[in-house]
């Protein structure tokens, strides 16, 4: 695959979250990133903090094409900002209405690949009434908050081999986070990730990511931890580094594509988004573990999964950035711009 570019520059708008923590720091790097990022490749952008006090307003920033990286603590304001772009019928990145559901709960994912029959670990879903009995299931188990992103909620700790931790985790979750928690089989293999782009059959697999536990990962869970990746201070981030495309037989490499693309196909994924798989080595067998439906994109993070994909390419991170506005820009309005219609978009944009 090579890099799509414009003939005629356009304008963007990226729609970003400050919070506190690695994860919402990374948010505000990926979006001052991608700024730079169009900018040199000759495109206006409209780089707008979002809050409660203004979402409203910056809804209707001009833009041909919308980030919305809004990725607020629980999910609450990025869904209306979200869904009022799909209402003024903007061409926001990664998303639809159709999608939002998926991006913003765990259980949803795990029950629409059991129901599209897509290969994931055993779960259950619980919920505070749930009894904390775990039948058909095997230890060890991993515990996860439903509602919540870029693994908050995911410790050494979330990995429980018997009835007590269980209890203790799943107790732990619900005193700290609202919602549901997942509870499923956890695969003892390797961290595959896998980036998509594309819409309609016009889909297409970067090449393969990987996440490498190293050091003291040899004695502890092989766990892809908010530590591991947001928090620089800790043994877990220095110790799991990424690496594309990843090792594996073209047998092995095959399989984990193909399911990567069912599920893009079978969620309806929109522009990009990033397979999460667990590959067992012994069995050599895939299981997606999460879709994420916008994956990160931090230009400066050096550990990012999906760049590290589109780098294996010979991609620079602008071509990158490039690539996927063109990409949501010819789903929503057919095809690229010409100096016409940049020039009714640019009249008929929408004014704060």
């Amino acid at each position: 695959m090579t890099p799509l570019a414009f003939d005629y520059p356009i304008t963007v708008a990226i729609l970003y979250y400050a919070g506190t923590g690695g994860d919402m720091e990374d948010g505000i790097e990926c979006a001052k990133g991608i700024a730079e990022a169009l900018e040199e490749q000759g495109h206006q952008v409209h780089l707008v903090q979002v809050g409660e006090h203004n979402w409203r307003t910056a809804v209707r920033t001009p833009g041909e094409v919308v980030f919305n990286l809004v990725e607020d603590d629980y999910w609450e304001l990025y869904v209306k900002v979200g869904l009022k772009l799909e209402q003024l019928g903007r061409a926001q990145v990664g998303h639809d209405m159709q999608v939002f559901k998926y991006a913003t709960k765990k259980a949803r994912v795990k029950r629409r690949m059991q129901a599209l029959g897509i290969s994931t670990p055993a779960f259950r879903v619980l919920n505070r009434r749930s009894s904390l009995s775990i039948r058909g299931l095997e230890y060890p188990l991993i515990v996860k908050p439903s509602g919540q992103h870029a693994g908050i909620g995911i410790s050494q700790d979330s990995v429980v081999i018997d009835q007590d931790e269980l209890t203790a985790r799943v107790k732990y979750l619900f005193k700290h986070f609202p919602g549901e928690v997942v509870v499923e089989e956890f695969v003892d293999g390797r961290e595959i990730h896998i980036t998509i782009l594309g819409n309609n059959r016009r889909i297409v697999a970067l090449p393969s990511a990987e996440i490498e536990f190293r050091g003291e990962f040899a004695d502890n869970w092989e766990v892809y931890t908010y530590n591991a990746k947001w928090e620089t201070s800790t043994w877990e981030y220095w110790q799991a580094r990424v690496s594309s495309p990843a090792r594996l037989t073209k047998k092995d490499a095959a399989k984990i594509e193909k399911l990567a693309l069912r599920a893009y196909r079978g969620f309806g994924c929109k522009d990009i988004a990033r397979m999460d798989i667990r590959f067992d080595d012994k069995k050599h067998k895939a299981y997606i573990v999460d879709v994420n439906m916008y994956p990160s994109l931090n230009k400066y993070d050096d550990q990012d999964a999906s760049l590290a994909s589109a780098f294996a390419l010979d991609w620079s991170y602008e071509e990158f950035m490039e690539t996927l506005i063109a990409i949501t820009y010819k789903r929503v309005y057919g095809r690229l711009p010409d100096r016409t219609r940049t020039r009714q978009f640019l009249l008929a944009s929408p004014r704060p």
